[in-house]
């Protein structure tokens, strides 16, 4: 591998030039395959610490302006950050939270567009994916990375603190909270949100062909990759990291990954992850591991939360609601059997069974 030049910073990138064997041997939330690596000669993967996790960009070595398209791309993710983070002191997120319960916040485009976009979700999903339950992941000490099982009165103080009834969104671009403890927190969204919106940003320099992912979670596919023939992720079986669950094929779509295995702990035996069911307070724990497929990643992201909450049932009422959305869920009682739900004209699935 020829690396151009070294991760220094968070706002300076890695780049490095990847040839057709390198492409294919890559450890990352995606993978490509012998089929895939027949196609062009090399190609060259930007990368840099965002959101928490690694943002990269796949782009063809061919492109005069790969390297500086990939890094705009980027650069929107760091905007983005910026004003989604609720680890940023002066992000619009961590204004809202501070403020919103006492009076109207007004708000930029990109956090309007974000919160009309999630209560649709809220509403689609049927309350499955909200926002507002950051009182919840308080009280479960996830926010804080320090997780304990909360007293029952606690929690249920929390959970009447949740509910995307208690947003109000105006035309005049201004939010506001019916409570003071109402907390929002764009985990489950804003990753797929920045990469979507980063993807804009490659279009616009004629980028045609391209794959953006951030951490083990979310994937975007842009234009019909190598050949034409879609890009090749694979997936990964979340509790047997050496194994795959299978792989899926994607051409202009997204893919995001949800699952209890990202953040968990042990209490008397029993495991407690941080994706938690906004209706019980509780974690959700039918459902091991969910991805979507769908047309941008906010959706494919949001909707693998709220699949892993309501499970095979919401799934199925969705897709059969939604066309172009395929769900590959992976039960607790059965890690070794995933369930395939919906269909996508630019996407096909092909998953292992034991």
């Amino acid at each position: 591998m020829q690396e151009r030049c070294s991760l220094a910073s968070a706002n300076q990138p890695l780049v490095n030039l990847l040839s057709r064997r390198e492409l294919l041997s890559l450890d990352a939330p995606w993978r490509s395959s012998r089929r895939q690596q027949d196609s062009a000669s090399q190609w060259i993967r930007v990368a840099r610490p965002a959101m928490a996790c690694r943002f990269e960009v796949i782009v063809e070595a061919e492109n005069d302006h790969a390297v500086e398209s990939a890094q705009r791309c980027l650069d929107e993710v760091d905007r983005l950050e910026s004003i989604l983070s609720i680890y940023r002191s002066a992000s619009e997120a961590t204004l809202l939270n501070l403020g919103a319960a006492r009076h109207p916040v007004p708000v930029g485009p990109e956090m309007f567009e974000l919160l009309e976009l999630c209560a649709t979700l809220q509403q689609e999903t049927k309350g499955a994916f909200d926002i507002t339950t950051g009182a919840l992941s308080q009280c479960w000490g996830f926010q804080e990375r320090k997780p304990s099982l909360p007293a029952l009165a606690v929690l249920r103080d929390a959970l009447s603190q949740t509910g995307f009834h208690r947003v109000t969104l105006r035309r005049n671009q201004t939010v506001s909270f019916s409570s003071l403890r109402v907390q929002i927190n764009f985990g489950g969204i804003g990753k797929g949100y920045a990469l979507d919106r980063g993807a804009v940003k490659l279009r616009e320099r004629g980028i045609k062909t391209a794959l953006l992912s951030a951490g083990h979670s979310s994937v975007l596919a842009v234009g019909a990759g190598p050949e034409g023939a879609g890009w090749l992720v694979g997936l990964r079986h979340p509790v047997q990291r050496e194994r795959r669950l299978g792989t899926v094929r994607l051409s202009s779509c997204a893919m995001g990954t949800s699952g209890q295995e990202e953040q968990s702990f042990l209490e008397n035996g029993r495991s407690y992850g941080h994706i938690l069911d906004p209706k019980t307070g509780f974690p959700a724990d039918r459902v091991l591991n969910v991805s979507v497929i769908a047309d941008s990643v906010a959706h494919a992201d949001a909707l693998a939360t709220a699949f892993c909450v309501s499970g095979p049932e919401l799934a199925t009422d969705y897709c059969g609601r939604h066309q172009g959305v395929i769900a590959v869920i992976l039960m607790a009682e059965n890690p070794s059997h995933p369930i395939v739900i919906g269909s996508n004209d630019r996407a096909s699935v092909e998953v292992t069974h034991d």
